[in-house]
């Protein structure tokens, strides 16, 4: 049977391994295609390899030619019976289920690609991964594939990596992919990247919910909820009705990992194996919701089923208009802990004093300029406390001590103070002009803002430079009263210094009295996938010890002089 299906290349082979015998050639094609999920044409060369004569120049003689390489950069140009094709693209999405391929059980990734990752239209494409080449195809990164194959299946195409396939990472993406195992991970491990995962966990939380269409046809029965284990907690949504109880020990095969805006999440669907487990030492509820109480410090855009302590800074309420025409009031504040500050949005009837400790759950965060802040939606989330949690905090001068190098790797903070060096003072510091139209505060690009169009412009000031610390780096942005305060000038003393000697001779002694000058910032950090950004409330220049630093180098490499 085998011999039949090889017929084509067995002759090939045996045309030049004539004492090859005809089974055994035929046996090491169907292993190839069978363990290694090679074709038969691909895996030619290899096989006259192994059966021709020691000495023999068979390989240089194989009668197949070597298939061409197909280089395009739209899947337009892609036929369906396209081969050995090179193409970049931009992975959107990257998934993997257990398949049966050829009576064996796989783990088989697929997801989304999209052509003209650089620039252009984009036409997206089904992928399926048969080489597991999962930690290269994270969401998000542009990749090179070479040796790839298009497949068609009632008439729709896509691509097929092979193990012979070859991935070349040009630009990274989002959070790693794992990689696939029936092996169970802690939770600490599986929010480290996205793909499928096993967990052993504990339910901390469960409810029914709700998500309505976009397009507003309806919306869609789910539950959320969270699970916990000794190393963290997670949320999780499924898709489908869960026979689970809050407190129950359980084991979660097949589920994915997504990350919601900027928080991962267990997403448990149709192919989510969900069973009890045993473990009478694994921690009880009580133990791991304790240990699950977080700080400002470590919101994250995205996050659910929060549990924070807090005190009030302050707290007022404005009304608003509901889609549905009706008048609404929305509740929001400050609040801060010691780790530092963010904002509280309630949408329901909250009265809270300024200075008052308050207790949180079940929040969910959301990034408003950028930095995560905390929503309640109901009265019962609430508690306020009448003992004071933590000691005093002085709110007008709350600055929480943060190295550079844990801001710029960490997720956005309000209320931070940093230390670095300035090593760049960037184009577009001094007189700006910003859009005049009401809510709008873009910076006017020859005159042009990107929103309005033509506008005549506010003069505003700013600095933009970069803060380092040696090892990492941040811009900083500095709006007009910290950039009065820091160089000793008004907006009308730098009009009047620009009039006088240009915008170029500013900039050059701005560059003078700042570039290579030690500062501490106080402000807020915005992280992104741009990078690390610090807007600065206030700033000021550390004043330098030579003999300090000197000495202090001195005794450190033990200098003798």
């Amino acid at each position: 049977m085998s011999e039949d299906k090889y017929d084509t290349e067995v002759r090939l082979v045996l045309q030049e391994c004539k004492d090859a015998n005809p089974e055994e050639v035929a046996k090491e094609f169907e292993r190839y295609e069978n363990e290694f999920l090679i074709p038969p044409r691909d895996a030619l060369r290899s096989v006259v390899r192994k059966f021709m004569e020691p000495g023999s120049d068979a390989d240089k003689t194989v009668r197949a030619p070597a298939p061409s390489v197909k280089k395009v950069s739209k899947f337009s140009e892609l036929g369906s019976n396209d081969r050995n094709v090179t193409i970049e693209v931009l992975v959107v999405s990257y998934n993997s289920r257990a398949q049966q391929v050829r009576g064996e059980e796989r783990q088989i990734g697929f997801g989304f690609i999209e052509d003209s990752p650089w620039d252009g239209e984009r036409q997206r494409w089904e992928f399926k991964d048969w080489g597991n080449k999962s930690q290269d195809l994270a969401a998000g990164s542009v990749v090179r594939l070479d040796g790839v194959s298009v497949n068609e299946w009632n008439d729709k195409k896509s691509i097929n990596i092979n193990q012979t396939s070859r991935v070349s990472v040009l630009k990274e993406g989002g959070a790693p992919t794992l990689a696939p195992t029936n092996e169970p991970v802690t939770i600490e491990d599986a929010s480290r990247g996205e793909g499928t995962v096993a967990i052993v966990a504990r339910v901390l939380a469960v409810r029914p919910d709700q998500i309505v269409r976009r397009d507003g046809s309806g919306s869609i029965d789910v539950m959320r909820g969270r699970l916990g284990d000794q190393t963290g907690t997670m949320g999780f949504l499924s898709w489908k009705a869960l026979d689970i109880s809050e407190g129950d020990l359980v084991k979660i095969e097949n589920a994915q990992v997504k990350r919601f805006r900027d928080t991962p999440e267990i997403n448990i669907g149709d192919f989510t194996k969900i069973e009890p487990y045993h473990d009478g030492a694994f921690p009880e509820a009580e133990t791991l919701q304790a240990n699950s109480s977080c700080t400002i410090k470590d919101l994250r855009n995205g996050m659910r089923d929060v549990e924070v302590t807090l005190q009030v800074v302050d707290w007022n309420s404005r009304s608003y208009t509901k889609k549905t025409g009706e008048n609404g009031v929305i509740h929001s504040g400050e609040v801060q802990d010691p780790s530092g500050k963010c904002r509280l949005t309630s949408w329901v009837e909250m009265e809270l004093e300024a200075g008052s400790f308050i207790r949180i759950q079940r929040a969910r965060v959301q990034a408003w300029q950028g930095s995560p802040d905390l929503v309640i939606d109901q009265a019962e989330q609430l508690e306020i406390l009448s003992e004071a949690p933590f000691g005093p905090i002085d709110a007008s001068n709350h600055w929480v001590e943060e190295n550079l190098d844990d801001l710029t790797s960490g997720g956005s903070r309000r209320s931070i103070s940093t230390t670095g060096r300035i090593v760049s003072l960037r184009a577009g510091s001094g007189i700006i002009l910003r859009c005049t139209q009401e809510g709008c505060r873009r910076v006017l690009r020859d005159g042009v803002c990107g929103i309005h169009g033509e506008d005549t412009g506010e003069e505003d000031l700013r600095l933009m430079m970069v803060l380092d610390s040696g090892v990492s780096n941040a811009s900083l942005i500095v709006s007009r009263a910290p950039t009065e305060a820091l160089i000793g000038m008004t907006l009308d003393d730098v009009r009047k210094e620009v009039s006088s000697n240009g915008k170029e001779a500013f900039h050059t002694s701005m560059k003078d009295r700042f570039l290579g000058q030690r500062m501490r910032v106080m402000g807020r950090s915005i992280n992104d996938d741009q990078g690390c950004m610090i807007v600065a409330e206030e700033l000021n220049v550390m004043e330098a010890d030579p003999e300090g630093i000197a000495n202090a180098v001195i005794d450190r490499w033990e200098v003798v002089l």
